[in-house]
């Protein structure tokens, strides 16, 4: 489901763009959108917890995602 617009950090270069929010498989966390510089796709929204860098708690679960993505690539 679209949700609106989001902010998102690519977790690769640390790029901060803007793009279509939708929610992943029906949860409350946001389908990862490429990264518009380095077209990554471990990218994910920006929140109060960005600033914590490698220590933000919604990284770990968005490296399952993550891992979940690029295994459907293969």
């Amino acid at each position: 489901m679209l949700r609106g617009k989001t902010l998102f950090i690519c977790d690769e270069c640390g790029n901060k763009f803007t793009a279509a929010d939708f929610e992943y498989n029906a949860t409350v966390f946001s389908m990862p959108m490429p990264c518009t510089k380095c077209g990554s796709n471990h990218t994910m929204p920006a929140s109060v917890f960005s600033l914590l860098g490698k220590l933000n708690p919604q990284r770990a679960m968005y490296r399952k995602i993550w891992a979940e993505m690029d295994e459907k690539k293969r």
